[in-house]
């Protein structure tokens, strides 16, 4: 009897720890997220789907106001991210596709995007790396990186 009644309390044991949720952050962070931040005459919005593999593809607007001249540029980025051993979040920009580009209120001709445009956004912004602190609740996820910037993501 003794030998069966433990033998019930273990799977019921092993059932209770099979069905508890992951609350870790690298198990928070997976899906979609729609993320703003700004800093520096930089104002950064999009969504942003966080994969399993480490990977993040989104869409993302940035808008700038640099020493008076604006530029908006829309693009799809492609970026990796892990939790290091110290619970800091790291993130890499791999890839930003410039779609379309505005310069002090104009749109820039489809021809000057590849010319002169994504090759200013790659060497500028791809490869770009960035640890942050995040801290996770149901619906949102906040981000302060070394500098004090705040990325603020919603679901």
């Amino acid at each position: 009897m003794i030998r069966t009644l433990s033998g019930s309390v273990m799977a019921l044991c092993l059932a209770a720890c099979a069905s508890t949720p992951d609350v870790s952050p690298a198990a928070q962070i997976l899906g979609k997220w729609n993320c703003t931040t700004s800093a520096e005459g930089m104002a950064v919005a999009g969504v942003f789907d966080y994969m399993a593999d480490g990977a993040v593809k989104g869409q993302a607007q940035m808008d700038s106001d640099v020493q008076g001249m604006k530029a908006s540029i829309t693009g799809d980025i492609e970026a990796t991210w892990e939790f290091l051993p110290d619970g800091r979040l790291k993130e890499t920009i791999t890839a930003l596709t410039v779609k379309s580009a505005k310069m002090g209120g104009q749109v820039a001709p489809p021809a000057m995007i590849p010319t002169m445009i994504q090759p200013m956004v790659n060497e500028s912004v791809v490869n770009q790396t960035s640890t942050s602190t995040a801290v996770f609740t149901a619906d949102t996820f906040t981000s302060t990186d070394d500098e004090g910037v705040v990325t603020s993501c919603r679901r």
